[in-house]
């Protein structure tokens, strides 16, 4: 089954919360109650720990201002950079600065699990894969013959999810492959028009199907989007039925 959303980002109101003492701002632009996609924007407060923790969905984080410090290994990211899970891959502690300001994407609702859990440490995918790059590091590079444009892989194919930045000028159609596990496709600049509806940053389409979706088409100054594609591992975790995901659920209700 085809599934489409559309989300102006523009249009979703703003909410002050906290979690663990660590404050920020919310907009909840799609709950994945539906069983759908679940997405959320975060602007944290300067912070030189956000506690570690885990989803029981897959994620992708896309930076779209100021900066993240992950630990071991992982490079200082700045925006715009790409940070991917699995599912139950626990991630951090990270320090946020200069204005933060992030898309949080799930396949489907994910919850929060803190690693202070010691219970939840039972459940982590010990195979699971983290991921992460800078567009600052990736060189652009030119659309195949025909195809006005330029492009970076932040998350090349062949690790299973992918990420990248397509830049395109004015009233250039932009078509994917089929997203059998779910994609988003995110305007960082300018426009484009989807399903009809121009969008503008950090506005996003979510498809997920065995068939192309429709092409974007970008609006009258051009536009520069994310395409940010799921693999198998987005059929995995999700609130589903036991006490980890009722208390995920119930934690990240409280977050935001």
């Amino acid at each position: 089954m085809r599934q489409s959303y559309i989300v102006d980002a523009a249009n979703a109101p703003w909410k002050r919360s906290a979690t663990e003492g660590i404050t920020f701002a919310c907009q909840v632009l799609l709950s994945g109650r539906d069983g759908g996609p679940e997405a959320m924007r975060f602007r944290f407060d300067d912070c030189p720990s956000v506690y570690a923790h885990m989803h029981l969905t897959s994620q992708f984080q896309l930076l779209l201002g100021g900066a993240m410090d992950f630990p071991r290994g992982v490079k200082h990211l700045a925006a715009w950079s790409i940070h991917y899970t699995d599912h139950n891959t626990p991630y951090g502690p990270f320090s946020v600065s200069a204005s933060h300001d992030m898309l949080v994407l799930h396949p489907q609702a994910g919850g929060l699990i803190s690693m202070a859990n010691q219970a939840a440490r039972r459940h982590i995918n010990l195979r699971g894969r983290i991921l992460a790059a800078a567009a600052a590091d990736v060189q652009w590079q030119a659309l195949p013959a025909g195809t006005p444009g330029t492009y970076k892989h932040l998350i090349a194919p062949e690790h299973g999810p992918a990420a990248v930045i397509v830049r395109a000028p004015a009233s250039a159609a932009m078509a994917m492959p089929a997203p059998p596990f779910g994609r988003y496709e995110v305007v960082l600049e300018g426009s484009a028009i989807m399903d009809g509806v121009e969008i503008g940053p950090p506005g996003f389409r979510y498809v997920r199907g065995d068939e192309p979706a429709a092409a974007l088409i970008t609006g009258p100054a051009g536009a520069t989007l994310a395409f940010l594609t799921f693999d198998a591992d987005a059929l995995e975790g999700g609130i589903t039925e036991g006490a980890l995901a009722i208390e995920a659920a119930e934690a990240m209700a409280r977050a935001i």
